[in-house]
């Protein structure tokens, strides 16, 4: 009854996505007609007349690409930028498939500077669409029919985190219901965990053979136990028919840089090389660059204004600065419109309340839709930090980083980030580490691009600010 439930509900999802994203591509396709039509360079005086047989071909040609890209399927990663990374991937796919078939059949007619106009809105309103409808369908739905109930048999240190990532990632939709593990927990263990530990090996196969209708994975989190150890709990799972999952016995500072491929059958497992290469750190640059300079000159007169208030409303400097480190461990300074009141200390804990009697009335605004982080746009420029990248910490956290952590420092600190546009944010920057590594791993122009988009989006329609 789950597995259908389920079922019906994934299909529901992905049909609402498809002719969601048809009716938003065919409004894009009108979209960039008209503004083809009054544009001023246009170079056809005569412009073909609108068809409604285009505008289906369009929107159906990239609604099929996306299909047929898969990116439509459940989602499987605590991180929605892969998703929208992959919808834009596919939809730009799409587009250009479009021109080849305008190019050389003439079936479809659309004009060039149509082509620019179209795909200039194609791509941001095709993630605006899918985030909202996104966060709707997770309050909507999956966190109240779509649950998935897991059982982790493993209660250490890597089950821990497993339910912590769990609950710190709602929108994935899984319910840790048992622990189990052979060793003993005492109260204190038990009482950090609210999830029960219910036993060992013959506790967990009497468990499954109660409950298995109500169970939909088992989690075997013991990376270091023995291989006949984990084999067992595999067998008792495969008895009942039971779907499982494993974490491999591997280094935890390798592990999520590990890559499989296969060779004649024999699975090889290596560690991936984290480092941009030349080009892409030129691009990267350049990338910063523009924005920066493009953003400065959008954003002048916001400026201006808040310069002008922080000066009106309270006493002392208009820009707060603190010393932070950036890439390789180098420490800089930090620039900030100051929000807290001149006799804050520098190095306070971080206010964790919208009502802090520490941050001013203008200061509460300017956290909430990240206008303080402004200045650190002459940080970019001076090449000390990028626009996307992870957080810049304090010298003091910094110490006390462990080999994981210290891989944050491999990159250049961001203005915004993967941890910035998650909404996952009741943990400190340092204790989220998963979006960091994530974005060290597979950073791009393309997910640079995302992310920008997205913080416009979080930052300032939906006012969640940076920390």
């Amino acid at each position: 009854m789950r597995n259908t439930l389920q079922h019906i509900l994934d299909t529901i999802h992905w049909l609402c996505l498809a002719i969601l994203d048809f009716t938003v591509v065919i409004l894009i396709f009108w979209c960039g007609y008209e503004m083809w039509i009054i544009s001023p360079h246009r170079v056809n005086p005569s412009p073909p007349a609108y068809q409604l047989s285009d505008m289906l071909l369009f929107a159906s040609i990239i609604v099929v690409t996306l299909i047929l890209g898969g990116t439509y399927k459940p989602q499987s990663s605590v991180f929605h930028v892969v998703k929208l990374k992959n919808m834009v991937k596919y939809s730009s796919i799409g587009f250009i498939f479009v021109l080849i078939i305008s190019f050389f059949t003439r079936s479809l007619l659309v004009g060039r500077l149509q082509t620019v106009y179209t795909f200039i809105i194609m791509l941001p309103l095709l993630i605006l669409e899918r985030s909202m409808i996104d966060v709707l369908w997770n309050k909507l739905v999956t966190q109240k029919f779509q649950l998935k109930h897991i059982v982790i048999y493993g209660a250490g240190d890597t089950g821990k985190r497993l339910v912590k990532s769990i609950k710190n990632h709602p929108k994935l939709g899984y319910k840790v219901v048992a622990f189990f593990d052979d060793k003993k927990t005492n109260d204190s263990v038990v009482m950090a965990n609210p999830v029960p530990v219910l036993g060992g090996k013959s506790a967990f196969k009497k468990y499954l053979k109660r409950v298995k209708r109500k169970i939909d994975e088992v989690i075997i989190a013991m990376p270091a136990a023995s291989s006949n150890k984990s084999c067992e709990i595999m067998e008792i799972c495969q008895q009942v028919d039971m779907p499982y999952k494993f974490v491999p016995s591997l280094n935890e500072l390798a592990l999520h840089r590990v890559r499989q491929e296969q060779l004649d059958g024999i699975p090889l497992f290596g560690v991936k090389e984290l480092k941009l290469s030349i080009p892409s750190r030129i691009i990267k640059r350049i990338f910063d660059i523009i924005v920066t300079i493009l953003l400065l000159l959008l954003l002048s007169p916001i400026f201006g204004i808040i310069v002008f208030l922080i000066k009106l409303t309270t006493k002392g400097s208009i820009v707060f600065k603190q010393k932070r480190i950036g890439q390789h461990g180098d420490e800089f300074i930090l620039y900030k419109f100051r929000t807290m009141y001149p006799d804050t200390p520098e190095y306070a804990v971080h206010p964790k309340k919208s009502n802090d009697p520490r941050v001013t009335k203008l200061g509460r605004y300017l956290r909430r839709t990240s206008l303080d982080e402004l200045p650190q746009f002459l940080n970019v420029l001076k090449g000390e930090m990028s626009v996307v990248g992870p957080r810049p910490e304090m010298p003091f956290i910094v110490e006390n980083y462990n080999d994981i952590h210290r891989e944050r420092l491999n990159v250049k600190p961001g203005i915004t980030g993967l941890w910035q546009i998650s909404g996952d944010r009741s943990l400190p920057i340092h204790e989220n580490i998963d979006h960091d590594l994530y974005y060290i791993e597979n950073q791009s122009l393309l997910l640079d691009i995302i992310i920008v988009l997205q913080t416009v989006w979080f930052g300032l329609v939906r006012g969640v600010g940076a920390k």
